[in-house]
């Protein structure tokens, strides 16, 4: 089902797989951490989950009273995890952040990227929760500046400086990232040429972690491009797409797309995947690893 269903749904399914869209997944997560706050929650997420206290915890009866919630957040399908989903009548609710849907309960909910009047809505009711006021040129600006993931964290920041928020506050205060105003910078570095002026300058800007998402989604997407014109054979994205990139952006996406062999693109995104996620654990020093990755990518064989 779609977020409009499931909105529509007079009580939550015990059992419910969410995926999609990234922004969606982080919303829906903090309503049901706010919604169950009273209730017995365990939360795992990438490498803290664990099968025998995910199924313990499904199982047993809760010692202060209310009902046992699991909530499991993942790239991947975690070991013996449709076990849990057929485990008792305690609540499963599993955030999916990979690409193939793992057929595992009959509830499933699939979030698309949100459009302007969803995130007018989104900013509307943070902005109320914050006690601040936007004006309409404010709004527009962060929806057209920042990613959607970003919005919240944004808005808070936001809050802390005024009550009422002016288009200028924004462009003043706030982290302006968006990853297209990354193609640039990663164009170069995925073509082998020298990058260095142009990282100094957006990470005066912007927080690495944030720049190494991006890099990883563009590769992504280039990955999808690829596969689309090996099948298709059509030179244009319109047909993936469902509109027409500039004409000049296109040319430049379709020449890397076609680039990289398929073997290229497992492992570009395997390692930078993998640095993602080290990052996230917090097993080494973030920095660290961040110029570990773009080293990786400096040196990639296929430059």
């Amino acid at each position: 089902m779609y977020k409009k269903e499931f909105d529509s749904l007079k009580e939550i399914p015990k059992k419910v797989i969410f995926y999609g869209n990234e922004f969606y997944l982080q919303k829906y997560e903090n309503k049901l951490l706010k919604k169950y706050k009273n209730e017995n929650i365990i939360k795992m997420s990438y490498d803290e989950y664990n099968y025998e206290q995910a199924k313990i915890h499904l199982s047993e009866n809760s010692l202060f009273g209310g009902q046992n919630i699991l909530i499991i957040k993942h790239n991947k399908i975690p070991p013996n995890i449709d076990k849990l989903f057929k485990n008792g009548n305690s609540s499963l609710f599993f955030f999916y952040y990979g690409n193939k849907l793992p057929k595992l309960t009959k509830t499933v909910v699939r979030f698309f990227e949100p459009d302007i009047r969803e995130l007018i809505i989104f900013i509307d009711e943070k902005s109320n929760e914050l006690n601040i006021t936007l004006s309409k040129e404010a709004k527009m600006f962060l929806i057209k500046s920042i990613e959607p993931l970003f919005l919240e964290k944004e808005l808070e920041k936001l809050s802390l400086y005024k009550k009422d928020i002016s288009v200028n506050d924004v462009k003043e205060l706030a982290f302006l990232y968006k990853e297209d105003t990354f193609e640039d910078i990663i164009v170069s570095i995925l073509k082998g040429e020298d990058f260095e002026e142009k990282l100094e300058n957006i990470l005066i800007k912007v927080d690495f972690t944030r720049f190494l998402s991006a890099i990883t989604r563009y590769i992504k997407d280039l990955y999808k491009y690829h596969l689309y014109i090996k099948k298709t054979g059509n030179s244009s994205l319109k047909g993936l797409l469902g509109y027409q990139l500039p004409f000049n952006i296109e040319r430049q996406r379709v020449s890397l797309a076609v680039k990289f062999k398929e073997k290229d693109y497992y492992k570009l995104l395997k390692n930078m995947m993998d640095f993602e996620l080290r990052m996230r654990l917090g097993k080494s020093i973030p920095e660290a690893l961040f110029w570990e990755a773009i080293a990786y990518l400096k040196t990639f064989n296929s430059f």
